[in-house]
């Protein structure tokens, strides 16, 4: 019954393609759909480097209205990891867009450490740019897919302590599609 209740969940989860009426703007993400690798490099202020490698999928959602996405590292074999395992990352991101604002809702959850990340996407020339709300230490995050290919992507966590006038970059993934 498990399975049963599993596989019906996701026959209503999962749709075949983007709901028709703002299939265009859909696009957008809508040129991820599949499945992703990538190689990361993050960059601690203290200057050391950390590379990982990613499992990133994307899927249509919710009769195509919206996209999800896994962002999963370490990259899972058989076994699942530790919840407390450092680095562990098994994250999704909800992507639903929005005609009255002409932007992207974006919603990243990652429960093993419990973070919960709010964005509002745009287009921006040849990037999208997802921009996170101030945080309490008046900082401010974005995330930005780049050079965006049929198969692969660019893709950077960058922060500002200075109102945008200048960008840190905390993380860059290049990504391949498999």
């Amino acid at each position: 019954m498990i399975n049963d209740m599993k596989s019906s969940f996701a026959k209503g989860l999962v749709s075949n393609g983007p709901a028709e009426e703002y299939k265009e703007k859909l696009m957008l993400y809508g040129q991820f759909i599949g499945d992703w690798t990538a190689d990361t490099i993050e960059y601690p202020e203290d200057g050391t480097q950390r590379h990982s490698k990613w499992d990133i999928r994307f899927e249509w959602v919710l009769e195509g209205r919206a996209i999800q996405d896994l962002w999963i590292t370490p990259i899972r074999k058989e076994n699942a990891v530790g919840w407390n395992e450092p680095g562990n990352r098994y994250s999704t991101t909800m992507r639903v867009y929005d005609p009255k604002i002409n932007a992207w809702h974006i919603v990243w959850i990652n429960p093993p450490s419990g973070t919960v990340v709010k964005q509002i996407s745009r287009q921006v020339g040849n990037e999208i740019i997802q921009l996170g709300e101030i945080d309490s230490s008046g900082h401010q995050s974005r995330w930005v897919y780049r050079d965006i290919t049929p198969n692969s992507f660019r893709w950077c966590n960058e922060k500002t302590t200075d109102n945008g006038n200048s960008w840190r970059l905390l993380q860059e993934m290049r990504a391949k599609r498999k």
